[in-house]
Protein backbone atom coordinates (compact mmCIF):
# COMPACT_ATOMS: atom_id res chain seq x y z
CA UNK A 1 0.00 0.00 0.00
CA UNK A 2 3.11 2.40 0.63
CA UNK A 3 4.60 3.31 -2.55
CA UNK A 4 8.37 4.54 -2.75
CA UNK A 5 10.00 6.04 -5.78
CA UNK A 6 11.72 2.83 -7.25
CA UNK A 7 14.76 4.75 -8.64
CA UNK A 8 17.73 2.24 -8.82
CA UNK A 9 19.94 5.10 -8.57
CA UNK A 10 18.68 6.37 -5.65
CA UNK A 11 21.20 7.27 -2.94
CA UNK A 12 21.70 3.82 -1.05
CA UNK A 13 21.68 5.51 2.22
CA UNK A 14 19.08 7.77 1.93
CA UNK A 15 16.73 5.25 0.45
CA UNK A 16 17.50 2.92 3.37
CA UNK A 17 16.52 5.55 6.36
CA UNK A 18 13.65 6.52 4.45
CA UNK A 19 12.48 2.50 4.26
CA UNK A 20 13.39 2.28 8.53
CA UNK A 21 10.82 4.85 9.05
CA UNK A 22 8.31 3.01 7.93
CA UNK A 23 9.32 -0.19 10.20
CA UNK A 24 9.12 1.71 13.16
CA UNK A 25 5.12 1.77 13.63
CA UNK A 26 4.95 -2.28 12.97
CA UNK A 27 8.21 -3.02 15.13
CA UNK A 28 6.55 -1.41 18.32
CA UNK A 29 3.20 -2.88 17.76
CA UNK A 30 4.65 -6.78 17.72
CA UNK A 31 6.87 -5.43 20.65
CA UNK A 32 3.93 -3.62 23.10
CA UNK A 33 1.93 -7.36 22.20
CA UNK A 34 4.23 -9.32 23.38
CA UNK A 35 5.05 -7.51 26.24
CA UNK A 36 0.85 -7.12 27.01
CA UNK A 37 0.61 -11.00 26.32
CA UNK A 38 3.22 -12.23 28.86
CA UNK A 39 5.91 -13.24 25.95
CA UNK A 40 8.59 -10.23 26.46
CA UNK A 41 9.41 -8.68 29.83
CA UNK A 42 8.75 -5.31 29.75
CA UNK A 43 11.68 -2.75 28.17
CA UNK A 44 13.48 -5.54 27.63
CA UNK A 45 13.11 -5.30 23.66
CA UNK A 46 13.37 -1.98 21.58
CA UNK A 47 12.24 -1.35 18.26
CA UNK A 48 15.26 0.47 17.14
CA UNK A 49 17.85 -2.28 18.62
CA UNK A 50 15.78 -4.57 16.27
CA UNK A 51 15.58 -2.81 12.99
CA UNK A 52 19.04 -2.24 13.32
CA UNK A 53 20.00 -5.54 13.15
CA UNK A 54 17.64 -5.77 10.29
CA UNK A 55 19.51 -2.55 8.32
CA UNK A 56 22.77 -4.46 9.61
CA UNK A 57 21.32 -7.76 7.66
CA UNK A 58 20.98 -5.53 4.68
CA UNK A 59 23.96 -4.06 4.47
CA UNK A 60 25.98 -6.99 5.35
CA UNK A 61 23.86 -8.41 1.91
CA UNK A 62 25.14 -5.27 -0.23
CA UNK A 63 20.84 -5.16 -0.75
CA UNK A 64 20.68 -1.54 -0.32
CA UNK A 65 22.51 -1.44 -3.32
CA UNK A 66 21.22 -3.81 -5.50
CA UNK A 67 17.63 -3.29 -5.02
CA UNK A 68 15.55 -0.42 -5.58
CA UNK A 69 13.38 1.47 -3.21
CA UNK A 70 10.09 -0.72 -3.39
CA UNK A 71 12.51 -4.39 -3.54
CA UNK A 72 14.25 -3.27 -0.74
CA UNK A 73 10.91 -2.49 1.42
CA UNK A 74 9.82 -5.39 1.19
CA UNK A 75 12.65 -7.05 2.17
CA UNK A 76 13.37 -5.58 5.46
CA UNK A 77 9.48 -6.15 6.19
CA UNK A 78 10.24 -9.59 5.73
CA UNK A 79 13.94 -9.68 7.83
CA UNK A 80 12.04 -7.70 10.52
CA UNK A 81 9.38 -10.22 10.51
CA UNK A 82 11.05 -12.78 10.38
CA UNK A 83 12.92 -11.59 13.87
CA UNK A 84 9.97 -11.11 15.39
CA UNK A 85 8.26 -14.45 14.83
CA UNK A 86 11.78 -15.56 16.42
CA UNK A 87 11.05 -13.49 19.58
CA UNK A 88 7.90 -14.70 20.13
CA UNK A 89 8.90 -18.09 19.66
CA UNK A 90 12.28 -17.93 21.74
CA UNK A 91 10.68 -16.16 24.65
CA UNK A 92 7.26 -17.86 25.00
CA UNK A 93 8.13 -19.65 28.01
CA UNK A 94 8.44 -16.66 30.02
CA UNK A 95 4.26 -17.11 29.42
CA UNK A 96 3.85 -20.67 31.69
CA UNK A 97 7.04 -19.06 34.38
CA UNK A 98 5.98 -17.76 37.68
CA UNK A 99 7.37 -14.31 38.23
CA UNK A 100 9.07 -14.10 41.64
CA UNK A 101 8.49 -10.39 41.93
CA UNK A 102 4.45 -10.92 41.23
CA UNK A 103 4.98 -13.62 44.10
CA UNK A 104 6.50 -11.41 46.37
CA UNK A 105 4.40 -7.85 45.91
CA UNK A 106 1.21 -10.94 46.69
CA UNK A 107 2.56 -11.75 50.43
CA UNK A 108 3.80 -8.30 50.99
CA UNK A 109 0.02 -7.30 50.45
CA UNK A 110 -1.23 -9.74 52.42
CA UNK A 111 1.32 -9.01 55.92
CA UNK A 112 0.21 -5.41 54.98
CA UNK A 113 -0.45 -2.89 57.67
CA UNK A 114 -3.63 -1.08 57.94
CA UNK A 115 -1.22 2.37 58.27
CA UNK A 116 0.44 4.27 55.29
CA UNK A 117 2.49 6.92 54.91
CA UNK A 118 1.70 10.91 54.33
CA UNK A 119 4.26 13.16 53.40
CA UNK A 120 5.37 13.89 56.74
CA UNK A 121 6.57 10.36 57.14
CA UNK A 122 3.93 9.99 60.17
CA UNK A 123 1.53 7.04 59.72
CA UNK A 124 -1.91 7.55 58.71
CA UNK A 125 -4.22 5.07 59.62
CA UNK A 126 -5.73 3.68 55.63
CA UNK A 127 -9.39 4.38 56.87
CA UNK A 128 -8.49 8.07 57.46
CA UNK A 129 -7.15 8.56 53.90
CA UNK A 130 -10.99 8.67 52.93
CA UNK A 131 -10.86 12.11 54.46
CA UNK A 132 -11.13 14.08 51.46
CA UNK A 133 -8.14 16.45 52.24
CA UNK A 134 -5.77 13.58 51.44
CA UNK A 135 -7.82 13.73 47.84
CA UNK A 136 -7.48 16.58 46.81
CA UNK A 137 -4.25 16.54 45.12
CA UNK A 138 -4.77 13.34 43.70
CA UNK A 139 -6.20 14.02 40.15
CA UNK A 140 -8.77 12.19 38.31
CA UNK A 141 -8.23 9.32 36.52
CA UNK A 142 -6.23 9.67 33.88
CA UNK A 143 -7.72 8.82 30.60
CA UNK A 144 -5.30 6.40 28.45
CA UNK A 145 -5.28 7.74 24.80
CA UNK A 146 -4.80 5.87 22.08
CA UNK A 147 -0.92 4.87 20.75
CA UNK A 148 -0.59 4.72 17.28
CA UNK A 149 -1.46 1.42 16.62
CA UNK A 150 -4.91 1.91 18.46
CA UNK A 151 -5.55 4.62 16.04
CA UNK A 152 -4.47 2.69 13.05
CA UNK A 153 -6.83 0.00 14.17
CA UNK A 154 -10.01 3.04 14.49
CA UNK A 155 -9.47 3.61 10.90
CA UNK A 156 -9.04 0.43 9.53
CA UNK A 157 -12.61 -0.31 11.37
CA UNK A 158 -13.61 2.83 9.76
CA UNK A 159 -14.69 3.91 13.93
CA UNK A 160 -12.55 7.25 13.37
CA UNK A 161 -16.06 8.91 11.76
CA UNK A 162 -18.09 7.93 14.78
CA UNK A 163 -18.53 11.01 17.57
CA UNK A 164 -19.53 8.59 19.65
CA UNK A 165 -16.18 6.21 19.57
CA UNK A 166 -14.74 8.75 21.44
CA UNK A 167 -16.16 7.04 24.89
CA UNK A 168 -13.86 5.77 27.26
CA UNK A 169 -15.76 2.34 26.88
CA UNK A 170 -15.53 1.86 23.25
CA UNK A 171 -12.00 2.72 23.47
CA UNK A 172 -11.18 0.25 26.60
CA UNK A 173 -13.82 -2.33 24.40
CA UNK A 174 -11.36 -1.76 21.65
CA UNK A 175 -8.19 -2.43 23.15
CA UNK A 176 -9.61 -5.56 24.86
CA UNK A 177 -10.25 -7.25 21.93
CA UNK A 178 -7.75 -6.20 19.51
CA UNK A 179 -4.92 -7.11 22.56
CA UNK A 180 -7.12 -10.74 22.40
CA UNK A 181 -6.15 -11.68 18.84
CA UNK A 182 -4.01 -14.80 18.26
CA UNK A 183 -0.31 -13.61 17.88
CA UNK A 184 -0.33 -14.41 14.35
CA UNK A 185 -3.30 -13.02 13.59
CA UNK A 186 -2.29 -9.35 14.92
CA UNK A 187 0.70 -10.16 13.32
CA UNK A 188 -1.25 -9.96 9.68
CA UNK A 189 -3.32 -6.98 11.05
CA UNK A 190 -0.15 -5.26 12.05
CA UNK A 191 0.97 -5.80 8.63
CA UNK A 192 -1.87 -4.20 6.95
CA UNK A 193 -2.64 -1.15 8.97
CA UNK A 194 1.11 0.01 10.39
CA UNK A 195 3.18 -2.07 8.18
CA UNK A 196 0.83 -0.36 5.05
CA UNK A 197 1.24 -3.54 2.84
CA UNK A 198 -0.94 -4.70 0.81
CA UNK A 199 -2.40 -8.19 0.36
CA UNK A 200 -0.10 -9.56 -1.98
CA UNK A 201 3.10 -7.72 0.08
CA UNK A 202 2.07 -9.62 3.61
CA UNK A 203 1.53 -13.21 1.64
CA UNK A 204 5.09 -12.86 -0.13
CA UNK A 205 6.56 -12.18 3.35
CA UNK A 206 4.57 -15.09 5.58
CA UNK A 207 4.04 -17.19 2.42
CA UNK A 208 0.35 -17.48 2.07
CA UNK A 209 -2.46 -17.12 -0.44
CA UNK A 210 -3.41 -13.38 -1.10
CA UNK A 211 -7.06 -15.13 -0.30
CA UNK A 212 -6.04 -16.16 2.85
CA UNK A 213 -4.46 -12.89 3.84
CA UNK A 214 -7.81 -11.05 2.73
CA UNK A 215 -10.25 -13.50 4.75
CA UNK A 216 -8.22 -12.94 7.70
CA UNK A 217 -8.17 -9.26 7.45
CA UNK A 218 -11.77 -8.77 7.12
CA UNK A 219 -12.56 -11.51 9.84
CA UNK A 220 -11.03 -9.64 12.31
CA UNK A 221 -12.76 -6.29 11.14
CA UNK A 222 -16.02 -7.63 11.25
CA UNK A 223 -15.20 -9.74 14.20
CA UNK A 224 -14.34 -6.15 16.28
CA UNK A 225 -17.18 -4.77 14.75
CA UNK A 226 -19.16 -7.21 16.18
CA UNK A 227 -17.83 -7.05 19.56
CA UNK A 228 -18.26 -2.88 19.81
CA UNK A 229 -22.02 -2.91 19.00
Amino acid sequence: MTSLKSNSSQNPEKKTLTIVHLLHPYSKQRIRVGERLGYFPRNMYKSSEIIDEVVLEVYEKGLHKSKDAEELRMAMFAFLNTRMSALFKSEAWHKDSISTKLILEEELKQLEENFTSDAGNDLIMNEDLDDISYHQQNGGPKELPYDESEEGVKTFLGLDQIKTFQEKSDRNALRKVYYKLPVNTSNIVDLYILGKLSFHEIASILNMEVSEVKEIVNSVRETIKNQLE
